[in-house]
C-alpha cells in the first residue's frame, strides 16, 4: 500500500509540472479537460485556476473554431465571465 502511495504522489508531482511547463494555451486547455474528464482536476486546483486565469487575459492563439470552442467552454465551466 505504502508504495501505491508513493506512486500516486510522484505521478501528482509529474502533472503539476506538467500543467506549470506548458507554455501553450490551447494545450494547457486540453490537458485542464482530460484532467476533469479524468476526475482528478480536483488535485490541482491552485494549478487549474493559475493557468485559466493566464488563458483568460490572453486572445492569443484562439483563431480557429477548435481551441476558440475549448477556451470559452473551460472557462465558462469554471465560472469565467467571456462571451461568445
Amino acid at each position: 500500500i505504502e508504495t501505491q502511495r508513493t506512486r500516486v504522489e510522484e505521478l501528482i508531482r509529474e502533472v503539476r509540472q506538467l500543467i506549470t511547463s506548458t507554455t501553450e494555451q490551447v494545450a494547457q486547455l486540453e490537458l485542464i479537460d482530460s484532467l476533469e474528464r479524468l476526475g482528478v482536476a480536483y488535485h490541482f486546483e491552485s494549478e487549474v485556476r493559475r493557468s485559466l486565469d493566464a488563458i483568460c487575459m490572453s486572445t492569443r492563439g484562439f483563431e480557429d473554431l477548435y481551441s476558440s470552442s475549448l477556451r470559452f467552454i473551460i472557462l465558462r465551466q469554471h465560472g469565467y465571465n467571456v462571451s461568445a
